[in-house]
């Protein structure tokens, strides 16, 4: 039980690739600590929708205006 007042943790088992273990000793990061943050980066990522529409509105830009026929 968490009676510190801290953010509730979960306990997972991760099967981590080779790549990312290797990629955690070159940066002489604790694997766990390692995932942990490509977790948050993760997380950061999806929340973060200003790219999607970024691509969204160049998208929008290609179109032509309305009221135009399309020339195929």
């Amino acid at each position: 039980m968490n009676t510190s007042g801290e953010m509730p943790l979960m306990q997972i088992y991760v099967t981590v690739p080779d790549e990312v273990l290797r990629e955690a000793n070159t940066r002489n990061v604790e694997i766990v600590e390692f995932v942990e943050k490509l977790i948050t980066k993760g997380l950061a990522a999806t929340l973060d929708r200003t790219s999607v529409d970024s691509a969204i509105d160049r998208i929008r830009a290609l179109r032509p205006p309305t009221g135009l026929p399309i020339r195929r």
